[in-house]
Parts: C-alpha cells; sequence; structure tokens
C-alpha cells in the first residue's frame, strides 16, 4: 500500500494539469450556485436547475474521470525526454469528448442514484441519532431555528457567534450529532469508494458497477479499509488546518491550493488501487 500513495504523488505531479478541471468546474458550480439562490423562486425553476446541475456533474465526471484513467495508463510508459511526457500529458485533454461519449449517461446515473441513498439513509441515520442521543426539547429548537434562519451565518463570523450563542449542553449535543453524521458519512463513502473506478474501467452501468465495486472492496477488504483510513485521515487533517485559514487570506489561498491537489491526490490513489489491485491482476489471470 505504501508503493501506491508513493507512486500515486508521482502521477499527480506529473499531471498536475488534472487540477485545472476540477477548479474550473468547481468555481462554476459555485457561480451557478449563487445565481441560484436570488433567482430560483419558482418549482418549475427548481427542477430546471437541478437538471442543470446534473447534466454539469455528468459531463464533467465523465470527462475528468476519464482523463484519470489516461494518466494512470500513462503512468506506465517510460519516456526518454520530459518533453515527451509533458506532450503527452497535454493530450489527455483531448481525452474530453470520448469520456464525454462514453460515461455522460452512466454518471447521470450515478447522480440520481447516489441522491437515492441519501433520500433513504438521511431519515434512518436521523432516526437512529433520536434513539442513541434523543432530540432538542421544544424551546432550544426554536430557538435554533431563529438563528439559522439569519443569512449572516454564511460568514465565518456569523458561524462563530451562532456557535457563541450555543449552551455548553446544546453544544455536546450538536457535537455528538455531528460524529454521528460524520461516521455514516465515512462509511457511505467507503462503501461507494470503488463505484467510479469499477463504471470506467469495467462497465457503465451503474448498478451493476455499484455491485461489483462492492464486492471487489469487501474481496480485499483489509487493505480497502486501511488505504481508506489513511486517505481519510489526511483529508480530515487538511480539513481541521483550513478551519484556521480562513482568517487568513493568504492561507485561505495556500490552503485552497492544497485543498485541490489532495482531490487529485485522493482519486488517483484510488484509481491507481483498483489498476493494480483488480485490472493488472485480471490481465494477468488471463495471459
Amino acid at each position: 500500500m505504501h508503493k501506491i500513495f508513493k507512486e500515486a504523488v508521482k502521477i499527480t505531479n506529473y499531471n498536475i494539469i488534472l487540477t485545472i478541471p476540477l477548479i474550473i468546474f468547481v468555481k462554476i458550480l459555485d457561480l451557478y450556485s449563487l445565481y441560484s439562490r436570488y433567482h430560483v423562486d419558482s418549482t418549475p425553476k427548481f427542477i430546471l436547475a437541478s437538471i442543470t446541475v446534473l447534466f454539469m456533474f455528468a459531463v464533467f465526471c465523465a470527462s475528468w474521470f476519464y482523463m484519470v484513467k489516461g494518466a494512470i495508463d500513462l503512468s506506465k510508459k517510460v519516456f526518454v525526454l520530459d518533453e515527451d511526457r509533458a506532450k503527452a500529458t497535454l493530450n489527455l485533454f483531448k481525452t474530453i469528448p470520448d469520456g464525454i461519449s462514453k460515461f455522460f449517461l452512466p454518471f447521470v446515473g450515478v447522480y440520481i442514484i447516489f441522491i437515492l441513498i441519501q433520500v433513504f439513509a438521511t431519515p434512518l441515520v436521523s432516526m437512529i441519532g433520536v434513539k442513541v442521543i434523543g432530540s432538542l426539547d421544544a424551546v432550544s429548537m426554536q430557538h435554533l431555528q431563529q438563528i439559522t434562519i439569519d443569512s449572516s451565518l454564511t460568514t465565518p463570523e456569523g458561524m462563530a457567534e451562532f456557535i457563541n450563542s450555543l449552551t455548553p449542553e446544546q453544544i455536546i449535543f450538536f457535537g455528538k450529532w455531528s460524529l454521528l453524521f460524520m461516521f455514516f458519512t465515512s462509511l457511505i463513502m467507503y462503501l461507494l469508494l470503488l463505484w467510479i473506478p469499477e463504471i470506467v474501467y469495467s462497465t457503465p452501468n451503474p448498478i451493476v458497477a455499484l455491485w461489483r465495486g462492492l464486492c471487489k472492496l469487501f474481496k480485499d477488504f483489509f487493505v480497502s479499509v486501511r488505504l481508506y483510513l489513511a486517505l481519510w485521515f489526511l483529508g480530515f487533517i487538511l480539513l481541521f488546518i483550513n478551519t484556521f485559514a480562513l482568517i487568513n487570506p493568504i492561507a485561505y489561498i495556500v490552503m485552497s491550493i492544497l485543498l485541490f491537489y489532495f482531490s487529485v491526490y485522493f482519486v488517483i490513489v484510488i484509481f491507481l488501487y483498483y489498476d493494480k489491485t483488480f485490472v493488472e491482476l485480471e490481465n494477468h489471470e488471463d495471459d
């Protein structure tokens, strides 16, 4: 597993251009979300905005994950000159139309299935939380609702003011709920770990890919758990540091760059693990 993390660093550095589509997509999505917040004021507009986000997601994922697979394939080739490697890396952009044509519909299915997972999982987790942790009393709930409708909570200062307004009991209560949702979110993300590589490498059917990904995940359970936990802790540390970087513009910019880099690295680690554990193994067995 150590070799996978080490090799993934090299692949990420050689293919740092993978951050460009990711940054563009995130910024476009942020702008569209901001636009929708002030202009989506009816059900038809909401439906249209949801479909637009769905198509944006499918186009980006189909093209970007196909580029990631191309980067993994490039890492297996030997380049005599750095210029040849740089040219081959830039040619990854030429694979964008192929990725969209092959995987647009599968990622539409991924989006819909993921929404359905959230729809079914959220009430279940909430029900477990009420039984294990409990629910707020009526007075505290009313106080919370009055605070959360304040638009100033979207700023770091507003969030700090919100936290200061809570009683120690409420802080502990919300802390327990946060841990509960974080645990179940992490569990679901682990179960979906090999879903995307399975689609890109094996089958475009998102339902079949989900099942096969789960089977392969538990087939190599101990390695996949260690891999996921290592990535989870790295991401948690970066996000924790990022919360303190909000108070300094330069630190915020640096952390934003690191988070985009880590996002690319995270995906490359998973794709590289899938390629080495399942694709190369299957090819070797076929030979």
